[in-house]
């Protein structure tokens, strides 16, 4: 059978250059690049400080009541480093790879909110149908071009 034979055949493959596609494209990495180990750990001052920037929502600013909880308690998660949940691990991961300096692109079905209800990247003004993204408001005169959220449908 062709499968067993292209399995088979699999466990002595050596990609070459070419199939990684370095010499036209220069930022994809290479097995080499991709197999050494990183630190990507962030020190707790940070995490403390991008956390307190994605918890607060504008004054004079009213979101539905059960997302104003959520932040609520997120802002108590970030305080006592305790029951941090995903959503919010999430948040944190996003905000500290802005304040490292990279752009953070999410587009998809409902990605603005979260499939579960757990993102809430966006979020709106049950009064004025504003919008506000806290990920846009990590670090002082922030480029807002930092974070794109879009929702495919």
């Amino acid at each position: 059978s062709i499968l067993n034979d292209e399995f088979l055949a699999s466990k002595d493959y050596v990609p070459t250059r070419r199939d990684w596609l370095s010499a036209y494209w220069s930022g994809f990495k290479s097995p080499e690049q991709l197999s050494r180990i990183r630190n990507t750990g962030v020190k707790p001052d940070i995490l403390k400080n991008v956390g307190k920037a994605i918890t607060v929502l504008p004054e004079n600013f009213n979101p539905h009541k059960a997302v104003k909880r959520i932040y609520e308690q997120r802002a108590q998660m970030i305080e006592t480093g305790e029951d941090i949940d995903w959503g919010f691990a999430e948040a944190l991961a996003f905000a500290t790879l802005i304040v490292e300096g990279n752009h953070v692109r999410l587009s998809g079905q409902d990605v603005e909110r979260g499939t579960f209800s757990h993102r809430h990247a966006v979020v709106h003004d049950q009064t004025t149908w504003d919008k506000y993204c806290p990920l846009d408001h990590v670090t002082m005169n922030q480029n807002e071009e930092m974070f794109t959220v879009s929702n495919s449908v």
